[in-house]
């Protein structure tokens, strides 16, 4: 029987280290997002702002970030929800056809989507098996644009964590500073501000610290003051009050009163109100909407030593039937405020406290997941404060808890999940008043988050795609040639009229990048072309050109694998994108001299570097500052062969 199970483990190992081998290894940002500007379900389409990069049979995620109704009587009302309206909708599907800008999807629509309420519609890479090789992360999550936040990854067989997929404080942004010196602005201890709602621009002793981002849009003139904005954390009011946490599923924690100030001087009794939470709204198989963290509202500021609301926890999506743990982290928490010009930053050194940032949301939708892994989606800390002078200003609330959310009836042993809120601040030793130190003055933790199970993935299964046209391509293929591949293509006849094709390459199966641009000739129904690019692994091709009506068509994609090298396990890049410093990472089975190279997404050699390889891993820093803003290769020589990986040089 001893026999039997070690061979059974080692059968296991075995299987799960080819599984590896052959697996995709990513790092860096892996989703692209662009904003939808219109929605047309009737006919199951969306126009985003830039269509580029999208192809016809690519897995999105369609998702609306706001748009709840609120309360907004200047009364303890102020800022609950009184519609949740379409915000937290999302679905999955398949791009049919791209017309311009028009993206068309192969189902009809599940949910209802207003685009005034940030829709974004997200790439989702698809993989056979995939490893997390490196850290993966989202673009932040941008209120201007209403797009990023959000990781989303697929796979038909396995995702292998092996390093972390952390989105902590990607999602809604917390209350940003805003100092009122006197003059002009002032405060009197007579004068109670007791306002839900106060104008950013601030009058006379009627000041406020900013709301944290909630999914319901800013009031204009009321975008401060110590009211909730949805689930966004209210600030604190005039003078020196504490900012408010930010919801998600449980509610933001209230922030601190000024305290042990004499009669006569300003008073501070009106701290933020905690976001709302927003269990009730979603979370459920029956009303399946999910949210980023709101973000913790402002301390109120006038000595210019206050600190900020934290932002919340973005989105992580997992979608395969197993996940296999590596050591890799989730991480989906709401951050604790910072002001790196104080000597503190972690704490408000004379003004109001910030609140944290809520959790976010981490979904496992997994049939299986083996190994250990840890998914965090915490609330932020609310910020400590202190002073020089003899009383007590406010300390900020607690984030709240997220949530991680698996599929099937019971919650999988193999996640050790935390959903915590975060601790509320408190009037720190540095304080100079002792009555008051180590006291929260009121400020209270955000509630806890939760564990959910039962998680279905909202997609339709009906496929109404439909090409309208004749596609005037008959074939694209491609095969193994030499150094590279030979790509050929056919069409249908030459009466469309084309006047070029363009070859795009993808390394790492999420993004796709242009090779060359062969011209169209008007006699011929036949084209080849040869990419002389050694790339081992596993390689996809797509061909683009643009059609009679001025919209982009592309082929179907194709895949051409060569042997990876057995001499290099792996490569990662991190980070990815790169601005100044790219870190490369090799595992070597043992010593010995390499070349590195560096070539452009065209094929170009740019650099070569010597690299001396040793057993186990080795670091190198390469600095790419110069290089223009685009996607480059490095390929790395060795005796059992080559390796690819590439990367993307990111503008400043």
């Amino acid at each position: 029987m001893k026999n039997r199970s070690t061979i059974k483990l080692f059968l296991a190992v075995l299987f799960y280290s080819c599984l590896q081998v052959n697996a995709q290894n990513i790092s860096g940002i892996v989703n692209a997002y662009y904003q939808v500007t219109a929605i047309n379900s009737a006919i199951n389409s969306v126009t985003v702002d830039d269509a580029a990069g999208l192809y016809p049979g690519e897995r999105v995620l369609l998702i609306q970030m706001k748009g709840a109704a609120i309360n907004s009587a200047n009364a303890s009302t102020y800022g609950d929800i009184s519609g949740i309206g379409d915000a937290g909708n999302y679905e999955f599907g398949t791009i049919c056809t791209i017309n311009g800008n028009a993206v068309t999807l192969q189902a009809n629509l599940l949910k209802a989507y207003d685009p005034t309420g940030n829709v974004q519609l997200v790439s989702v890479p698809s993989y056979g098996s995939v490893i997390v090789s490196g850290a993966v992360t989202a673009s932040a999550w941008d209120p201007t644009t209403g797009k990023g936040g959000i990781v989303a990854i697929s796979a038909s067989n396995t995702i292998f964590l092996n390093a972390d997929i952390d989105v902590s404080g990607q999602g809604l942004i917390g209350g940003v500073l805003i100092n009122y010196p006197v003059p002009p602005f002032g405060c009197d201890w007579a004068t109670t501000v007791d306002n839900y709602y106060l104008p950013s621009a601030g009058n006379g002793d009627y000041t406020g610290g900013m709301k944290g981002e909630g999914i319901t849009p800013y009031i204009l003139n009321e975008e401060c003051g110590m009211g909730k904005l949805a689930n966004g954390g209210g600030g604190g009011n005039n003078t020196n009050t504490g900012g408010a946490g930010g919801g998600n599923y449980g509610t933001g924690g209230a922030g601190g009163q000024r305290a042990g100030e004499s009669f006569f001087k300003c008073h501070g009794q009106y701290p933020g109100i905690g976001g709302a939470g927003l269990s009730s709204f979603g979370y459920s198989v029956g009303n399946n909407r999910i949210f980023l963290g709101g973000g913790g509202g402002s301390g109120h500021e006038n000595n210019g030593v206050g600190l900020p609301g934290g932002n919340g926890g973005g989105i992580i999506i997992l979608d395969a039937p197993t996940i296999a743990g590596g050591g890799g982290r989730l991480l989906a928490s709401g951050l604790a405020p910072l002001n790196p010009t104080n000597t503190d930053p972690t704490q408000a050194e004379g003004d109001g406290g910030g609140g944290g940032g809520a959790g976010g949301t981490i979904i496992l939708n997994a049939t299986s997941i083996t190994g250990s892994i840890v998914a965090q989606a915490m609330g932020g800390n609310g910020s400590n404060s202190s002073n020089l002078v003899p009383d007590c200003t406010g300390p900020g609330g607690g984030g709240a808890g997220g949530v991680v959310w698996a599929a099937g009836s019971g919650f999988p042993s193999a996640v050790v999940a935390s959903t915590t809120g975060g601790t509320n601040g408190v009037v720190s030793s540095g304080n100079s008043l002792a009555s008051c130190t180590g006291l929260g003055n009121g400020a209270t933790a955000g509630s806890a988050g939760v564990d959910l199970t039962s998680y279905v993935a909202p997609q339709s299964t009906a496929n109404t795609c439909v090409v309208l046209a004749l596609s005037p391509l008959n074939y694209f293929t491609g095969r193994e040639e030499g150094v590279g591949a030979l790509l050929t293509w056919g069409l249908n006849s030459t009466a469309d009229p084309i006047t070029s094709f363009t070859i795009e390459r993808s390394v790492d199966q999420a993004h796709f990048t242009s090779v060359a641009t062969v011209a169209a000739s008007g006699d011929s129904l036949t084209y080849r072309y040869s990419d002389l690019t050694e790339l081992p692994g596993t390689v996809l091709y797509r061909l683009v050109w643009v059609d009679a009506q001025g919209g982009t068509e592309y082929s179907s994609i194709i895949a051409i694998s060569r042997p990876m090298s057995d001499s290099v396990q792996w490569l990662t890049l991190q980070p990815n994108p790169v601005v100044d410093e790219l870190t490369t990472r090799f595992f070597c089975v043992g010593e010995e001299q390499a070349s590195l190279q560096l070539f452009s997404a065209q094929g170009q050699l740019l650099r070569n570097y010597g690299v001396a390889l040793h057993a186990g891993v080795t670091t190198m820093t390469l600095p790419v500052s110069e290089l223009a803003a685009g996607t480059y290769f490095l390929v790395l020589d060795t005796r059992g062969g080559r390796m690819a990986k590439s990367f993307i040089r990111a503008r400043r």
